[in-house]
C-alpha cells in the first residue's frame, strides 16, 4: 500500500480543499477505474461536451497526469494542448480502460488505508467524521461519488480516467494519428531503443487503437550463422539481417504490397518458412536496430524507447532466466548500447519515451 498511501499524501499536498467525498471518490476510481461507457462514439460525444466546457470556463490544470494507483491515471482535459482532431485517438483510449475490474474487498482496503491515515494525522481528515461517513457510504450500497462542491468550485476539474501505460504512450500514440491523418499512402514506424523498455508491448497496445495496422518484429531478422564474419559482428547493430529486412519486409511495404518474409528462430538456429502477410497501411516496426542507417530511410516516424538501467535489469530478470539473464548483462545489453551510442540514434528521433514510471503490481495494491 506504500504507492497508493504516496499517492493520498500528494492529492492532499495539491488540493488542499478536498473532503472526504473526494477522497472516497479517489479511492474509487483507483478500484473500479473510469466506469464510463465502452463505445468509443459515445466517448467522444462525452468528450467534446467536456473540452468545451473546459475551454469555456478557462481551464489550465497543472498537472497533465496524476496516478492514481490500480494501474490507472488521471488525465486532464486541457484545451491549450487537445483539440478536435485528438479526441477520436483518445476516446479509443478510454474505451480501452474501461473493462471491468475491481471488488469491494479491494475497495474497503484502500478505504481502511485511507481511515488509518487519518487517525495518525497524515491527512487533514476528522477520523471520527470520515469513520461516520463510511458507515453510511456502506450502508447505501457504495456507489460512486460526485466531487464535493467545494473541489468543484477550487479547481474545475475536467479530467478522464485513463490506464497509466496508454497516457504514457500518448505523444507517439498522437505522433502516428496525426501522420495517418496527414499523408496519403503506406505509413511505416519504427520503434527502436533498449531490450525491455516496453517497445513490443507499445507496439502491441497501438495495433489494438488503430485500425489497418500490422506489428513486425526485428527479431524476426537476426544474422543467420553463415553471415556471421568477425568483421560484420564488429559493425554497430551487425548481428541484423538488414539486407534480408529491406528486401523481404521494408521495400515491399514501401511500395504499398503485402509481404511474404521469414522468421529466424533464434533457439533453433534455423530460418522458417515465407509468412505472407496482407499490406496494411499502418506498419509497426518494433524491435532493437530498427533505426539502422541501413533501414532508416523506409521509415517516416522514429520513435525510441527507453528506461533507466535498474528497471531494465529488473523487468529482464522477471521474464528471463538466469542464464539467459547474464547473455543479456555480458553481450546483449553491451551490444545496444555501442550501437545507440555510436550511430547516435537517440537525435535521430522524432520523440522518446521513458517507460521508467509504468505501473508495477505494486501499483495494483
Amino acid at each position: 500500500m506504500s504507492v497508493l498511501k504516496h499517492i493520498l499524501s500528494l492529492h492532499a499536498q495539491r488540493y488542499p480543499a478536498m473532503e472526504i467525498h473526494d477522497y472516497v471518490k479517489l479511492l474509487y476510481q483507483s478500484e473500479f477505474g473510469p466506469g464510463h461507457p465502452q463505445d468509443p462514439n459515445t466517448l467522444l460525444a462525452q468528450l467534446r461536451r467536456e473540452l468545451a466546457l473546459a475551454q469555456e470556463e478557462g481551464s489550465a490544470p497543472a498537472y497533465a497526469v496524476e496516478a492514481i494507483g490500480g494501474g490507472l491515471c488521471r488525465a486532464h482535459l486541457d484545451p491549450k494542448l487537445l483539440s478536435e482532431e485528438d479526441l477520436p485517438l483518445l476516446s479509443r483510449c478510454l474505451a480501452r480502460s474501461s473493462q471491468p475490474r475491481g471488488s469491494l474487498v479491494g475497495l474497503w482496503e484502500k478505504l481502511g488505508l485511507l481511515t488509518a491515515m487519518a487517525w495518525s494525522g497524515d491527512l487533514p481528515l476528522d477520523p471520527r467524521e470520515l469513520e461516520l461517513f463510511l458507515a453510511l457510504y456502506q450502508a447505501q450500497g457504495c456507489p460512486p461519488l460526485p466531487h464535493s462542491q467545494t473541489y468543484r468550485e477550487a479547481y474545475r476539474p475536467h479530467y478522464q480516467i485513463m490506464e497509466r501505460d496508454l497516457a504514457l504512450y500518448a505523444p507517439a500514440l498522437r505522433a502516428i494519428d496525426r501522420l495517418l491523418r496527414q499523408t496519403h499512402g503506406p505509413l511505416l514506424v519504427a520503434i527502436d531503443g533498449r531490450c525491455a523498455s516496453g517497445k513490443t508491448t507499445f507496439a502491441q497496445r497501438a495495433a489494438e487503437l488503430f485500425e489497418d495496422c500490422t506489428v513486425f518484429h526485428m527479431d524476426d531478422f537476426f544474422l543467420p550463422p553463415e553471415k556471421r564474419t568477425p568483421e560484420r559482428l564488429s559493425t554497430p547493430g551487425g548481428n541484423v539481417d538488414y539486407e534480408r529486412a529491406a528486401t523481404e519486409l521494408f521495400e515491399p511495404l514501401r511500395r504499398g504490397e503485402s509481404v511474404a518474409h521469414r522468421r529466424f528462430d533464434c533457439h533453433t538456429m534455423t530460418m522458417g518458412q515465407p509468412r505472407g502477410v496482407p499490406f496494411h497501411r499502418l506498419n509497426l516496426i518494433e524491435g532493437s536496430y530498427a533505426l539502422h542507417p541501413a533501414l532508416s530511410g523506409y521509415t517516416q516516424l522514429h520513435i525510441l524507447f527507453t528506461c533507466s538501467p535498474q528497471i531494465q535489469l529488473a523487468r529482464l530478470a522477471r521474464r528471463e532466466t538466469p542464464e539467459s539473464l547474464e547473455r543479456f548483462q555480458e553481450r546483449w545489453i553491451p551490444m545496444e548500447e555501442a550501437y545507440l551510442q555510436s550511430l547516435s540514434i537517440p537525435s535521430q528521433c522524432d520523440l522518446t519515451v521513458d517507460t521508467s514510471k509504468l505501473p508495477t503490481q505494486e501499483d495494483a495494491l
